[in-house]
């Protein structure tokens, strides 16, 4: 997900219609230029080498998250099918979860047949320290700073569908990355911003990217 301005200017987004190794393109009413969706960056026209701001956002099932938020409000849209098939849960290994960096700096991901297998997933990219987390029920996948009080620790599944840390025993939840029950009750690990791509166009706009498998 991507704030859609560009400086202090605000952008209308549409589907181009078109597609870019494979990929979505975007287009932007005031200028025309052409973005491309996973890296957020215009790559023909006016603003061509401009970049979008990443976002947090998730993909979830509606019942956890009307659990966790139960305040929450939804925009209902009229439906263009009956059914909606969850493709990446049936083909995983097409699938991965992929974590921009910044220039200069590669991208790792981790593929959905692993963390279907192992929901805990450790990922290391340069000094980056990195936790990829699969939710047992929402499906959710989250990632975040490994690093407590200056410390890389390390995360283990648990059945229960928590997480363990190696240093305390303490129990977190895999979804907010919070300390539930244990010495680091109440605190919480540092979110980081990731996105679901086909792993074929992961690979052609993050070459060298680290795939854990």
């Amino acid at each position: 997900m991507y704030a859609r301005t560009v400086g202090e200017r605000e952008l209308t987004l549409q589907v181009s219609g078109m597609l870019w190794q494979r990929s979505l393109v975007i287009r932007d009413l005031e200028t025309g230029s052409l973005w491309s969706h996973l890296l957020g960056e215009c790559m023909r026209g006016e603003l061509k080498g401009k970049s979008f701001e990443m976002l947090p956002g998730v993909i979830t099932s509606w019942a956890d998250w009307k659990k966790r938020h139960p305040k929450t409000t939804v925009l209902a849209m009229s439906r263009t099918a009956k059914k909606f098939d969850l493709e990446v849960w049936e083909s995983p290994s097409r699938f991965v979860y992929g974590v921009p960096l910044g220039v200069g700096k590669k991208a790792p991901a981790v593929s959905f047949a692993k963390l279907v297998k192992t929901p805990v997933v450790s990922v290391r990219s340069g000094e980056e320290a990195l936790l990829v987390t699969l939710g047992k029920v929402s499906k959710r996948v989250q990632v975040f700073d490994v690093r407590v009080d200056g410390a890389v620790v390390e995360f283990a599944a648990m059945k229960s569908g928590r997480m363990r840390d190696a240093a305390t025993g303490s129990e977190w939840d895999v979804v907010t990355g919070e300390c539930l029950f244990g010495e680091k009750k109440g605190e919480r690990l540092v979110p980081r911003n990731g996105m679901i791509s086909y792993r074929r166009a992961w690979e052609v706009f993050y070459p060298g990217s680290r795939i854990v498998e």
